[in-house]
């Protein structure tokens, strides 16, 4: 072999390491935060929709899914611990998880997946440009309230005392609480508020309801009542209270009724966002998206337990009836 060409074959050869590391792929690191753990069924629509944009776990993408012990203020170190990790972007589930990840950093973006108020909660300055390190998807369910007790009240003829079961802490408590009350009031119902987000809890609340009488009980969303969704079905079901809630993993779970955004397909959205943003967009300039639709699910089984007979209309409009 000739000295040139044995030098160049040596070249070549020291410069194939450097070659291989040029054209491995960027790996985006996720960081999702929730108060509570999000359920497969949000993390699978997440993962499904980074995939579909071309992000693989394993190859370009991680995801690091984390959530306090207890509460945030409890355990206020996860989401500093989160940002510390060296995220690309942070998705978050719930109020009291974006205002974690929002004390946490004021310069990684963060995705809201479900925030049901978040001009007022003062995490964006608009809907329309949101300013900040924040975007994502609006849930507004405060405005669902009153539409829920219509649905509630026309399935459970005769209701005339409504139990209201809310999470105090959570930071939109207060306007759920304000909206369900004007809501069954219209309707010339009284109402029973009872407090309620950790398991005895909401064996005390239903075990007062039932107590006083109520008719019916609508549950306030919050991250807690998902997690504690069979526990509530059992309680309700076990005092003979028909329930209403704005989440459907509650009606799987066999409550009686929901109407709401789909959390799922909200957390397929959100994988959009991140996409973008990781394609160098911002997000205090990418508008936060409001759900355009809202589905009803009717747990018939649960409702033949109760002894209710779901209006076949009601059933006709159901976006799904649960046998």
């Amino acid at each position: 072999m000739q000295r040139r060409a044995f030098i160049t074959l040596i070249g070549g050869a020291a410069a194939w390491p450097l070659i291989a590391r040029a054209q491995q792929p960027k790996v985006w690191r996720i960081g999702v935060l929730g108060h509570v753990p999000p359920t497969p069924a949000m993390l699978s629509a997440f993962r499904d929709g980074m995939r579909g944009r071309g992000y693989v776990e394993g190859q370009n993408l991680t995801i690091d899914v984390r959530w306090p012990q207890g509460s945030f203020d409890q355990d206020p170190s996860v989401a500093t611990e989160l940002v510390n990790s060296n995220v690309d972007v942070i998705v978050t589930w719930s109020a009291p998880a974006t205002i974690a990840a929002r004390r946490a950093t004021s310069s990684i973006p963060i995705v809201m997946a479900s925030v049901g108020d978040p001009v007022g909660l003062g995490f964006i300055a608009s809907l329309a440009r949101p300013g900040g390190n924040i975007t994502g998807l609006s849930a507004i369910a405060v405005d669902l309230s009153a539409k829920l007790m219509e649905l509630f009240a026309e399935l459970v003829p005769g209701m005339k005392r409504v139990g209201v079961v809310q999470n105090p802490d959570n930071p939109l408590a207060t306007a759920y609480l304000r909206e369900t009350e004007d809501a069954v009031r219209k309707l010339n119902m009284q109402v029973q508020v009872v407090n309620a987000q950790t398991s005895d809890e909401f064996d005390r609340a239903f075990a007062q309801l039932s107590a006083e009488s109520v008719d019916g009980v609508v549950v306030i969303p919050d991250p807690m009542v998902i997690e504690h969704s069979r526990r509530i079905a059992e309680l309700a079901q076990s005092a003979r209270l028909p329930t209403a809630f704005q989440r459907r993993e509650n009606v799987d779970a066999g409550g009686l009724l929901s109407y709401g955004a789909d959390l799922n397909y909200q957390f397929r959205q959100a994988a959009g966002y991140v996409d973008r943003i990781l394609k160098g967009e911002k997000p205090a300039e990418l508008p936060v998206m409001q759900p355009t639709k809202f589905e009803l699910v009717i747990n018939l089984k649960t409702a033949k337990a109760l002894g209710l007979t779901v209006p076949l209309i009601m059933q006709m409009t159901a976006d799904e009836v649960i046998e």
